[in-house]
């Protein structure tokens, strides 16, 4: 008698697990042509949908808008500081032209940072603020360069703040709801499997052949990819302990 093979679902990657139930519910809605079985694929495509919400949920965030205003906010204060200290590095004073050129100097030796990721830029912005809080006061106050620098330290830290509420709301609401929602479509195919598997016994085989036999196709093509991933995350494991 064909029965649906046993799979450990939870063992897959989470867009891997999306992935496996939205061709497992196509098949289902394509092979399981009983009216009788109408209810039973309609409450797993309800799983299968409330699990896509979730994974487009997790894609967005309520401070993405403002992370990325304070962001172009602090390039902008960036480019004009250094904008400013350039054009003073210009100044008839030759006393004040090379104070300026030093700035210049610190500037450049961080790079273009509004071409750079989240990371990399705010890493060197914090540290190009503080070369340039480092600097002697009085030429701080000869160019007159203190409002600029606390206009760049007010930005970062606007973003900073920002970019910590976002990560905060990723790794507790979104991520939740994610888990949540995995669960009820992994909990949906199982029920599915256990009710196919009685079905057979109940109408025959026949309605349900097409099904089974792709569904364990699918089943085994997933088994084969955790295997292949387990054996290299332990190969890869005794090769660094032997390092």
């Amino acid at each position: 008698m064909k029965q649906i093979d046993s799979f450990n679902i939870a063992r897959l990657h989470t867009q891997e697990d999306y992935n496996f139930h939205t061709r497992v519910r196509d098949l289902a809605q394509e092979t399981l042509t009983l009216e009788s079985d109408k209810a039973m694929i309609d409450s797993y495509q309800a799983n299968v949908e409330g699990l896509d919400a979730a994974l487009k949920r997790s894609d967005k965030n309520s401070y993405t808008a403002a992370l990325n205003q304070a962001d172009s906010v602090a390039d902008r204060r960036w480019s004009t500081s250094y904008a400013y200290v350039k054009a003073m590095a210009e100044h008839p004073n030759a006393e004040m032209a090379e104070a300026a050129a030093k700035l210049v100097a610190i500037f450049q030796k961080y790079g273009i940072l509004t071409t750079m990721g989240f990371d990399e830029e705010y890493g060197r912005y914090a540290n190009l603020l503080q070369d340039l809080a480092a600097l002697p006061q009085e030429t701080k106050e000869m160019l007159q360069f203190e409002p600029w620098l606390d206009a760049m330290d007010f930005a970062v830290a606007q973003f900073q703040e920002l970019r910590k509420e976002k990560i905060k709301e990723d790794s507790t609401r979104v991520v939740g709801q994610v888990k949540d929602a995995r669960l009820a479509a992994d909990n949906g195919f199982k029920a599915l499997v256990q009710r196919v598997n009685a079905l057979v016994i109940v109408n025959g085989e026949a309605p349900y052949t097409a099904f089974i036999d792709q569904l364990n196709v699918m089943i085994a093509d997933a088994q084969a990819m955790i295997a292949s991933r387990s054996t290299k995350s332990a190969k890869a494991k005794e090769e660094e302990e032997t390092e």
